[in-house]
């Protein structure tokens, strides 16, 4: 089997070991049998099954990097992996021996399906906490659990409001790093227009999500001020809808623009539909929070079932590792968003 790592450090080996681990164990589970719900299944089979290779390879990635900027070994390293779904990266943290691993979802359905996962291949993670950013943070306060990093993988391009769940995360766990990756890679051409396509059909989908909720709070309006109300909120949830509609309603007064580019958002749940959001965007979110950010390509796949991808994928990594960042952020499928606490830096220029 390849390597998941390609380094040769003390930490790449502890790591490269237990991601072998992890895929014998995974590889042999047998799916039907481990009571998970129907979209799990679905989900867990087809985006970490059947690119398993890729999906710990992904993970080791994380852990490694963070292993770096926290200067911890891992027994003193206390890790949540949010919005962690039935992913692979809580349970190789755990595996590699984290002092304390938290596992997160918004879903009570994938927390069980996470448990079930972590019993099949006998891997014992510390807490599981159902809720959002903000239900938590309290929870890990009332438990008096202190993290060094908070990481995710593609959530942050969902999370409705950035500069809030930074902020929050800022207050009251100060001295975490933020570590998220996310395939919306605003700056490779492909992607781009994948993440484009994506918004115009979903918002097909949303646009109604709107009409009908419209319809429900204003049935005497006509079917055209219907329509463009339900334009015009495109990017607002529930509770923004129906301020923006008793504004309409008083004043008369059309919604103001709340989405950038093609972004949509899903009016029950208040979510984003993959917020493509160009570097300065995001950094002006996590900077309101009083943290500093960086920017990081990932890499390709290397594992497709077609040769010719895998290839692409590999020349496609050289490029990126040797041409640096301005050719990698134009080639990477994912990017990595790292915010780290102001706090930190003082910190450390105070030892120094």
């Amino acid at each position: 089997m390849d390597k998941f790592l390609h380094h040769t450090d003390g930490v790449a080996l502890i790591i490269e070991q237990n991601c072998q681990d992890l895929y014998k164990k995974m590889h042999l589970l047998k799916v039907d049998a481990l009571g998970l719900s129907e979209h799990g299944k679905a989900y867990f089979s087809g985006s970490h099954l059947k690119r398993l290779f890729f999906s710990i390879q992904t993970s080791a990635h994380i852990l490694y990097n963070v292993v770096q900027l926290v200067n911890k070994p891992f027994h003193q390293i206390v890790l949540m992996d949010y919005g962690a779904g039935v992913g692979t990266l809580y349970l190789l943290a755990k595996m590699v021996g984290c002092s304390r691993v938290i596992y997160n979802d918004i879903l009570e359905e994938w927390k069980q399906n996470a448990l079930q996962i972590a019993a099949a291949i006998n891997i014992d993670v510390d807490n599981y906490i159902v809720g959002d950013i903000d239900t938590t943070l309290q929870q890990l306060q009332v438990e008096n659990i202190s993290c060094d990093v908070i990481t995710s993988r593609n959530v942050i391009e969902h999370i409705y409001q950035l500069p809030s769940f930074y902020a929050c995360i800022a207050k009251l766990q100060p001295y975490a790093i933020v570590y998220s990756s996310t395939t919306a890679n605003f700056y490779n051409p492909a992607m781009h227009l994948q993440h484009i396509l994506l918004h115009k059909r979903v918002e097909k989908i949303y646009r109604q999500q709107r009409y009908q909720l419209i319809s429900r709070l204003a049935p005497h309006l006509t079917e055209k001020q219907k329509l463009r109300l339900a334009t015009y909120t495109q990017g607002y949830e529930k509770k923004g809808i129906q301020l923006q509609v008793e504004a309409y309603l008083q004043r008369g007064q059309l919604p103001k623009r709340n989405f950038f580019y093609t972004n949509t958002c899903d009016v029950e749940w208040g979510v984003w539909a993959e917020n493509l959001l160009p570097f300065h965007l995001h950094a002006q979110a996590v900077q309101l929070a009083n943290m500093q950010v960086v920017f990081k390509p990932g890499f390709w796949d290397t594992h497709y079932l077609s040769g010719v991808m895998n290839v692409f994928g590999k020349i496609c990594n050289v490029c990126i590792a040797t041409f640096g960042k301005k050719v990698g952020f134009f080639l990477a499928p994912f990017i990595y968003v790292i915010a780290t606490p102001n706090l930190l830096h003082r910190n450390s220029t105070d030892g120094e």
